[in-house]
């Protein structure tokens, strides 16, 4: 007995949706999910990224001074610029507060003893080299060790991770990887080959981008994030649409509504209407 021919006929009918649904599959499988999935196992790879953090106005910068002749660097140490020696005995008092020097709008710092000094647009160890050299003119500190970090360092992540968030970060350095695995890690739906980062060290902002699925990302200039940097993970097509369609099928409910009701009135009107009228007239 042969199989009756409207059974081939919707078989013929599924190979289209078949097609597409293992299409789909497919590329859902390609997605790159993995971090540097195209770095060597088990080989040095080496990374010729170097990193600098440059100082720019408004940053609060951590000072330090060390000497072999610990009381001559006291009046430029938040810690112990404040200290009160308490009479009769060695022991000392902390006071004050660990504020740190804010980069002023004119692109200096007022450092005790020394003035205004240049910061905005030095590195952090130029800055500390600046500020030794200035000691010993002025012949404050015969022998400064000065240095400078980044307080308060601070980057924001949002998109597509776990816990969108400002990350504050100890000492200077915060490399990429770090700050997204401090939100959490990318969720299942943000793109990790093209995350996007925008940095404000020149008078306009720069928006780049940084593919973490590759090992080129550890020569990339935003693989070493810089002070107030807005990390963008992107979301997948997949996710904008489920969020387009989340957010307007209301709309699309009430539109669809009122076209049924404008259509439905046409009709009566210039059709049901002047038919009944003319077989019951």
């Amino acid at each position: 007995m042969s199989k009756p021919r409207h059974t081939h006929t919707s078989l013929r009918a599924l190979l289209p949706m078949l097609a597409a649904t293992a299409l789909l599959a497919a590329c859902s499988a390609n997605r790159p999910y993995a971090y540097v999935k195209d770095a060597p196992r088990d080989e040095e790879m080496p990374i010729t990224n170097n990193y600098t953090t440059t100082i720019f106005v408004g940053d609060r910068l951590d000072i330090h001074v060390d000497s072999r002749t610990p009381q001559s660097t006291y009046p430029f140490n938040e810690d112990t610029r404040h200290a009160t020696r308490v009479p009769g005995t060695k022991a000392v008092v902390r006071g004050g507060t660990d504020n740190g020097y804010v980069v002023a709008p004119d692109s200096t710092i007022y450092f005790p003893g020394v003035g205004n000094i240049h910061a905005a647009g030095l590195t952090l160890d130029q800055m500390a080299r600046s500020i030794e050299g200035r000691l010993v003119d002025e012949r404050l500190v015969k022998d400064p060790t000065v240095t400078v970090k980044m307080k308060g360092f601070h980057v924001t992540v949002v998109g597509e991770v776990k816990t969108p968030q400002l990350v504050q970060a100890e000492g200077y350095r915060l490399t990429i990887l770090e700050a997204i695995a401090m939100c959490g890690d990318v969720t299942m739906d943000g793109l990790r080959d093209n995350v996007k980062v925008i940095r404000f060290d020149s008078e306009e902002p720069t928006v780049g981008e940084i593919d973490l699925t590759s090992k080129e990302a550890f020569d990339s200039p935003y693989y070493y994030l810089k002070q107030n940097d807005i990390i963008y993970v992107e979301p997948t097509p997949k996710r904008k649409r489920q969020a387009y369609r989340n957010e307007d099928w209301p709309k699309y409910i009430s539109m669809t509504a009122s076209g049924v009701s404008i259509a439905y009135t046409l009709v009566y009107r210039w059709i049901i209407r002047d038919t009944y009228n003319k077989y019951n007239n």
